[in-house]
């Protein structure tokens, strides 16, 4: 492909030219944000992870014991419980709608 020259000055391709370069620089400038951007979030990740990695509430043993009981069958569901739990939940949230 051959590109011509002109050493005329056309009015319309300056006009044309401007509108460009600027499209540029702002794709330019949201390239840079959308990497700045990219760059904080994997240190929110990290941070996180860090978070997750270090001592937990969480009762490993209660959750394989509830798991196997899942996977043999046995695991019965107090419905009494979880009905209450469904109700106190309700009521909180009630609660605090109307404040």
């Amino acid at each position: 492909m051959r590109i011509q020259t002109s050493s005329s000055t056309d009015a319309s391709l300056q006009t044309s030219v401007r509108p460009a370069t600027a499209i540029g620089k702002k794709a330019v400038d949201t390239v840079r944000n959308v990497a700045a951007t990219a760059n904080s979030a994997a240190v929110t990740l990290s941070s996180t992870a860090a978070f997750l990695s270090g001592p937990s509430d969480i009762d490993t043993a209660k959750i394989a014991a509830i798991k196997a009981a899942v996977q043999n069958g046995t695991y019965k569901v107090d419905s009494a419980a979880v009905a209450n739990g469904m109700l106190s939940s309700a009521r909180d949230l009630l609660s605090a709608a109307s404040r």
